[in-house]
């Protein structure tokens, strides 16, 4: 977790703390951070920003994409855990903050954002404390290799990739347009696209044009 949050550890000698202000690597996130033991005193940031790769997490902190953007990150490094999207839950509801999600273009990626959005259905009995229905996804889309010319490092999908997307084209959050067109133009192209693909155009790519401009334009998938 990185920005402009402030918690209270009721567990650690009520230790209070700026998340902007423990490094780089902004603050661990634990595997339970309920009320009663973290507390969300406030934070000025206008959204949250959940990235899925830790490359592109540290790379926005790098860059300052976080202080210039007036957001949140939360790094989950691949499906989040637990702690992580209760915590995304609850920054979403109590400071009343939009979320949105940046994950890799590929069946993997969007199934982490589902899990976000919708919760997973191994812990369906939990859902309503852990995802977040008004989550909104930014990338990385089908659309977006065309757009940012980006067909020279796109990656071919694995046997696994394809049956994931042909799953998911059943899956009842997935049924609205605009995802049935993403999984249907991935299984056309059968390729993928990596958020790290933005850093072939420039380093500071993501941070300086792809995200502000897509998120400014809400330019999002539902």
């Amino acid at each position: 977790l990185y920005g402009d949050i402030t918690l209270l550890d009721r567990m650690h000698h009520n230790d209070k703390f700026n998340a902007s202000k423990l490094g780089r690597g902004g603050w661990s996130i634990m595997s339970r951070v309920e009320p009663e033991e973290i507390e969300i005193v406030d934070s000025s940031a206008e959204y949250l920003l959940v990235c899925e790769t830790e490359a592109i997490y540290e790379r926005l902190i790098e860059e300052g994409y976080p202080k210039e953007n007036k957001c949140i990150l939360i790094g989950i490094g691949g499906q989040a855990a637990r702690g992580a999207r209760r915590l995304i839950h609850r920054i979403h509801n109590e400071l009343d903050l939009p979320t949105i999600v940046f994950t890799d273009g590929d069946p993997y990626g969007w199934y982490i954002y589902s899990v976000v959005k919708q919760g997973s259905m191994a812990l369906a009995a939990h859902s309503e404390f852990m995802s977040v229905p008004e989550a909104r996804y930014v990338g990385m889309t089908m659309d977006d290799i065309e757009e940012y010319k980006l067909e020279a490092v796109t990656e071919r999908m694995s046997d696994g990739d394809i049956k994931r997307a042909k799953e998911m084209l059943a899956y009842p959050w997935f049924q609205n347009k605009e995802w049935q067109a993403q999984l249907k133009k991935a299984l056309d192209k059968k390729v993928r696209i990596e958020q790290q693909a933005l850093a072939n155009k420039r380093l500071d790519f993501v941070a300086t044009h792809y995200l502000p401009e897509k998120i400014k334009n809400k330019n999002f998938l539902p």
